[in-house]
């Protein structure tokens, strides 16, 4: 009611006869009407010295003026209304909607980002060769990178048809050192053994002992030549080397060789690892110790779950290179097919397992890369998380050389 404060006795209206503007403010028989305008409608207490309606307006005050050439009850019945739906909309606000934060919302969907990109990753380096006599698979475990790796010579030799090297790496600590293998063993393992073999007679059973100690000198040679960058990380390999048909393998750590005879699986490597009671002698012997995790893993100075490596230089007094050497002649024994396997594959699936699955494979009359691909996924299928590398010789073909 603070308008009819500030502004001066209402003009008496005029005859809608008379043709005059009619000008409606809070007359005596309007209060009634105006006592239910919103508060927020009435007048600022700003000048009340105005004696003006028309000022009173101006300023948004609560005295409305309506001009308008119709009768005042017409007039009120038109204001109200309006007033009072303003009054309505100026207090009236929708609820503020409030959306409860999900414990672990963001985590949950960063970890299935994270596994959707190993996923992806993973696909990405998968890996199937097929070669002349030999195949191929690889995968990728949960590793941050694939640290397998694998090397294969099939080419003529300075003429001699029958030599052919075939290996499988597995690195730990980073790709450093099975990529150097990979790119240096083979051809070391090589140039000793045809060095050796010129200089001794194929058939003498002396021969046969220098080319496996020139094998031997190859693996260590390989490994002072990686020690000499001073890299760090390390590599277990498993290789076989044909020549004069002969068949030598060699290992380091727990890559394995396993051979089938008319069917039969008979590994052809023993796993280099602090279980082995030889192995855990000799290195208590030179001053070590291994010991055994919560987990069932026997490790070397609580570190390393392998006994023999390329690299791994802090450990080198106690793991060493020098790999342990089998020759098998490969006539009149039913040699078939060599399985050369990283551990991944040998920590789910037995090496009659792996051979059957070859074999299976191998059932239409030859073998493809199908046979390692079966492998593979028969570990993954087992629960190996680690990368794994099947590769499938050809020993037949030797044979008839």
């Amino acid at each position: 009611m603070a308008c009819m404060l500030c502004c001066s006795p209402l003009p008496a209206l005029s005859s809608p006869a008379t043709g005059g503007a009619a000008v409606v403010g809070f007359s005596s028989s309007s209060r009634r009407k105006a006592a239910h305008v919103h508060p927020a409608v009435a007048v600022k207490d700003h000048d009340l010295s105005s004696s003006s309606p028309a000022a009173c307006g101006d300023e948004g005050g609560g005295a409305v003026v309506i001009e308008e050439e119709a009768h005042p009850s017409m007039m009120m019945s038109v204001a109200a209304p309006a007033m009072k739906k303003k009054a309505v909309a100026a207090r009236w606000r929708p609820p503020r909607l409030v959306v409860p934060a999900v414990a672990g919302a963001d985590e949950a969907m960063a970890a299935a980002a994270a596994v959707k990109a190993a996923k992806e990753k993973e696909e990405e380096e998968a890996m199937e060769v097929e070669g002349e006599g030999f195949w191929v698979a690889s995968r990728r475990g949960l590793r941050h990178a694939m640290e397998d790796g694998y090397g294969v010579i099939t080419h003529k030799i300075e003429g001699h048809s029958q030599m052919a090297f075939y290996g499988v790496y597995d690195g730990h600590g980073g790709r450093a050192a099975v990529d150097f293998v990979a790119g240096r063993l083979g051809n070391n393992v090589v140039a000793a053994a045809e060095k050796q073999r010129l200089s001794e007679k194929a058939s003498s059973p002396a021969a046969a002992d220098h080319v496996a100690a020139a094998i031997r000198a190859a693996y260590l040679a390989t490994d002072s030549e990686f020690l000499s960058q001073g890299t760090r990380g390390g590599a277990c390999a498993a290789t076989a080397l044909v020549i004069d048909g002969d068949l030598y393998v060699a290992n380091l750590g727990d890559c394995r060789a396993v051979i089938s005879r008319h069917g039969a699986a008979a590994a052809l490597t023993s796993d280099h690892t602090p279980a082995r009671d030889d192995e855990r002698t000799r290195i208590e012997s030179s001053g070590g110790y291994v010991s055994c995790g919560s987990n069932g893993v026997w490790r070397v100075q609580d570190c390393l779950a392998v006994t023999r490596s390329f690299g791994d230089g802090g450990l080198k007094r106690w793991v060493v290179a020098e790999p342990e050497v089998s020759r098998t002649p490969l006539a009149g024994a039913g040699c078939e097919f060599l399985v050369i396997a990283s551990d991944g594959l040998w920590n789910k699936v037995s090496n009659q397992e792996a051979v059957d699955a070859v074999a299976a494979a191998a059932a239409a009359g030859h073998y493809s890369v199908d046979s390692c691909r079966r492998l593979v996924d028969m570990a993954r299928r087992r629960g190996s998380r680690d990368d794994v590398t099947v590769m499938v010789v050809d020993l037949k073909r030797f044979l008839n050389c």
